[in-house]
């Protein structure tokens, strides 16, 4: 079927009813549709970015299928001569390609508009148009398809010269193409002269700089492809201002003058050489002359020309003077001087117009300074002189043929001595060391030393050594130096200073124990010079703020010590050359007696005749100093032990330990009870007869009626204390024996006042008086005591 044939689906018969009744609906759908079409479908591209040679699927989104017959896709606006496909569904299914179809557009059967191939010339907006009862609405979208980056090319705008404007133009094959630049390997620095625009392709140079000559690389990309080309840049310049070389301007007659001429040009410049105003002596970069004569002496030109800029440029001119030799040239004159005078030195030479130049070595002199020239350079006046001035001295004579030098002229000159050095600069020195001072002073010839201690001479070489110093030998040691040939002197001084080597100061006391607030000094003995210094610590620390110093530092008094002040406390003496540390001397506190404890404490029962032994502890600074009591009175026994033997029955009673510390003024005291018996002690675990049984069974049922009336006797004394403590002040009177004088001694305070009462009552038996011999008491009497508070 041709491309304008009719097209009619499958299985339709060509009947001209039929067809008239299809183009009848049809033409009224389509014209109900074109009035009342609408855009608003949305077109889905895939994929989003294109390049050139992918492919791309246009697919309408959301669309009614049951209403839709057939659709075209424009290339552009919805108009027919950009129609690309007009698309029929089932049962009408079919397809008409329309002008803008390139034969790489099909329909797929949901209406999506696949497109292979791609070229950047299919970028724009393609329109979709449903077709349908009813359908109104259209679709459009945008593509852009990238095309790669090819044909990179560098144009330029012409012959590129210094100073003018030169151009390069970048242009390439591709689409969204960014440019960048190269010059060389590195990338372009553009800067006031050198510039970039529309889009990097244009590179200008404005001025163009010969130094801009290189290899120029344009670099054409964009997201998928890259593409770059080089460019050569000539700079054509110059030519410069010529340049003459060499830079000679005198020559001998008979001699050969050959002269150069070049400037820096691109392409190489022309040259021509004129003499004395005269042109075209010579068209070459160099020009020689053999067997000069005094005919040939004047002013020498180079021009140059360059025929690409068609700029030329003419040197200065160079004069070239032809003459006769110097020769003979010697210096006449004093070689010594002395210092701060003045010398002349004469130079002469043989020829004629000869102009002079001083050197000293190969330092050119000048007039100026010190130094002055005569108004031909012969005479050369040195004026003072200076010591710097020695050395070797030439004379060059010159004219305009030739120069000829001096033989050396050698000067010597005389000077100093300067101020004498003494060294080394110590000052301090230790006894029994050695000082060993070296003097110097700068001086031609070398000068005598003399050396003068407290008004002698004391040496008369350069160095001084003096062994095992003692501190007589402190003083200035003055260095004095003369030159024979100046006679001139000059001295120098350094004061010596020797101190003795100290000795460990000795701290007293090396130990103090003091009460708390009160006072304490120690004395630092080390040796009383006025050099020495004594610095004090405590714990290797600077002593408190709260320490006294008198004495020179050698005394330390604290006053109210406390807690603060322990410790162990050093003295320093320090002078310029050595140093020494003190014994410790150690402060303590006081304090105590504290927890005084006898070995037996509370009330024992021991056996007559058996030995009592007590040890009294105390904690105390300084150590406690006892004394021992028995029932209050003192048994002049300063131990902190205490022993008796426990012959008679007087020996039982209150046996006291008391501790004082002298420092604080305190004492303390502890007490033991002995009861005295005539029993051995049961010992644990023994067992009892049966006559031991009986007897204590009857010793219970006597004790029930004792207690009963030691009860009665208790409630009817204690009654009668309070009465007669009301009328003795307080006294109570105990019963007579070993107790009585204790009793009545007023207790050491801290102590406790203990009364004891004996109670004796025999069972079955009334009261019987004592026998006048003392024995033990049987077995049924009791004990009772009786504390006092």
């Amino acid at each position: 079927m041709g491309r304008h044939e009719a097209w009619r689906p499958p299985g339709w018969r060509c009947s001209w009813h039929t067809a008239f009744l299809a183009a009848s609906v049809l033409s009224s759908c389509f014209l109900l549709t074109r009035a009342q079409e609408t855009t608003g479908i949305s077109i889905r591209v895939v994929p989003e970015v294109l390049k050139e040679g992918d492919s791309v699927t246009l697919t309408p989104e959301g669309l009614d299928l049951k209403n839709i017959a057939s659709c075209k896709w424009y290339r552009g606006a919805v108009e027919e001569r950009n129609m690309i496909i007009s698309f029929f569904r089932p049962p009408f299914s079919g397809e008409t390609k329309g002008p803008a179809h390139t034969g790489r557009e099909t329909v797929k059967p949901d209406f999506s508009l696949y497109i292979t191939d791609l070229k950047p010339a299919d970028s724009g907006i393609y329109s979709f148009k449903p077709e349908g009862p009813g359908v109104t609405i259209t679709g459009a979208t945008n593509i852009t398809v990238s095309g790669y980056v090819t044909n990179i090319t560098i144009s330029d705008s012409g012959k590129a010269i210094e100073n003018s404007t030169t151009v390069l133009h970048c242009t390439s094959a591709g689409t969204n193409v960014s440019y960048s630049w190269l010059r060389g390997n590195e990338s372009l620095v553009v800067g006031e002269r050198i510039s970039l625009s529309n889009n990097n392709q244009v590179l200008t140079f404005n001025p163009t700089s010969r130094n801009d000559s290189d290899s120029y690389s344009c670099y054409g990309y964009n997201s998928f492809s890259n593409d770059s080309t080089s460019y050569l840049l000539n700079v054509l310049y110059g030519p410069d201002v010529p340049e003459i070389g060499p830079s000679e301007h005198y020559y001998a007659e008979g001699s050969n003058l050959t002269l150069s001429c070049t400037a820096d040009s691109n392409p190489a410049a022309q040259y021509t050489w004129s003499f004395n105003e005269t042109s075209d002596i010579g068209s070459a970069s160099q020009l020689s002359i053999h067997n000069l004569q005094f005919h040939h002496s004047g002013n020498y030109t180079c021009k140059a020309f360059n025929n690409e800029t068609n700029a030329s440029s003419t040197s200065a001119s160079r004069e070239i003077w032809v003459l006769a030799e110097v020769s003979d040239v010697t210096i006449m004159g004093l070689s010594e001087a002395i210092e701060n005078k003045s010398l002349i030195l004469t130079c002469t030479s043989v020829g004629s117009e000869v102009s002079y130049y001083w050197f000293r070595g190969n330092q050119s002199l000048e007039d100026g300074g010190h130094i002055s020239l005569s108004h031909d350079n012969q005479n050369l006046t040195i004026n003072p002189v200076s010591r710097s001035d020695t050395g070797s001295y030439t004379c060059l004579g010159v004219n305009r043929i030739s120069n000829n030098t001096s033989t050396p002229f050698e000067l010597t000159v005389f000077y100093g001595p300067d101020d004498p050095v003494i060294s080394p600069k110590i000052n301090t020195y230790r006894t029994g060391s050695s000082l060993n001072l070296s003097c110097s002073a700068d001086s031609h010839p070398p000068p005598q030393y003399t050396w003068i201690f407290k008004e002698g001479i004391i040496g008369n070489t350069s160095e001084l050594l003096i062994s095992n110093l003692t501190l007589n030998d402190t003083g200035d040691y003055t260095c004095s130096a003369f030159n024979v040939e100046t006679n001139l002197s000059k001295s120098a001084s350094l004061l010596v200073e020797v101190y003795e080597t100290l000795s460990n100061p000795v701290l007293w006391p090396a130990e103090a124990i003091v009460a708390e607030n009160a006072s304490v000094s120690l004395q630092c003995n080390t040796s009383n010079r006025l050099d020495v210094n004594v610095t004090w610590f405590k714990d290797s620390n600077p002593v408190l703020d709260k320490a006294v110093l008198f004495n020179r530092n050698r005394n330390l008094t604290l006053t109210a010590v406390s807690k603060d002040e322990e410790g162990m406390y050093t003295c320093k003496a320090t002078n310029p050359v050595s140093k020494a540390t003190s014994n410790p001397s150690k402060i303590s506190l006081a304090y105590g007696p504290n927890n005084v404890k006898l070995n037996q404490t509370g009330t024992v029962t021991l056996k007559l005749g058996s030995r009592l032994a007590l040890l009294c502890t105390a904690e105390s600074l300084p150590e406690a100093q006892f004394r021992w009591f028995f029932n209050h009175t003192n048994m002049n026994v300063t131990a902190n032990t205490f022993s008796t033997d426990l012959t008679a029955w007087e020996d039982g009673g209150n046996y006291t330990c008391q501790a004082y510390n002298s420092v604080v003024k305190k004492l303390a005291s502890a007490s033991v009870n002995v009861k005295l018996t005539t029993q051995e002690s049961t010992p644990p675990g023994s067992g009892l007869t049966p006559g031991q049984i009986v007897g204590i069974v009857i010793g219970c049922v006597l004790g029930v009626a004792l207690i009963g009336g030691l009860g009665y006797f208790l409630f009817t004394k204690t009654a009668l204390g309070r009465t007669e403590q009301h009328s003795s002040n307080g006294n109570i009177p105990s019963a007579p024996g070993r107790n009585q004088g204790v009793t009545d001694t007023k207790p050491t305070p801290g102590e406790e006042d203990i009364q004891y009462s004996t109670l004796a009552f025999k069972a079955n038996h009334p009261p019987q008086p004592q026998p006048a011999a003392t024995r033990p008491l049987e077995s049924n009497i009791i004990y009772s005591e009786i504390k006092k508070k």
